[in-house]
C-alpha cells in the first residue's frame, strides 16, 4: 500500500526523484512551466545513511545543478542576496578578550 501511495506522489510531481537526467528533465519543467528561479532542495530524508546523503549532495551537484544553469539565464535576480558595497560596510568591532575570574 505505503508503495503505491510514494508511486502517486511521484506521478503527480509532488516530488522530483530519479537518475540525474531524470531530476534534470522534471527540474526544467517545473522551473519553465510554473517559473521558478528559486528551489529548497531536500537531498537526505527519512532515516538515510549520512554517506547516502553526501552521495546525493555529490551528485546533484556535479550531475544537475550544471545543467540547469541555463533556466531562466537570461533574468536577473533581484531576489538573491548581493554583498554590500565596501563603503557600506560597518567596521567590525575591535576584539578585547574579557578577563575570566579565577576558579575557587
Amino acid at each position: 500500500m505505503l508503495s503505491r501511495e510514494m508511486d502517486a506522489i511521484v506521478d503527480k510531481g509532488y516530488v522530483i526523484v530519479g537518475s540525474p537526467d531524470e531530476v534534470v528533465e522534471q527540474l526544467t519543467e517545473v522551473a519553465t512551466n510554473l517559473n521558478v528561479g528559486h528551489l529548497m532542495m531536500l537531498l537526505q530524508f527519512g532515516n538515510m545513511s549520512k554517506e547516502l546523503a553526501k552521495y546525493n549532495t555529490r551528485l546533484f551537484a556535479e550531475k544537475v545543478m550544471p545543467r540547469l544553469k541555463h533556466v531562466h539565464s537570461q533574468w536577473e535576480d533581484h531576489w538573491w542576496p548581493q554583498p554590500m558595497q565596501p563603503a557600506e560596510r560597518a567596521a567590525p568591532a575591535s576584539f578585547a578578550p574579557v578577563a575570566q575570574a579565577a576558579a575557587e
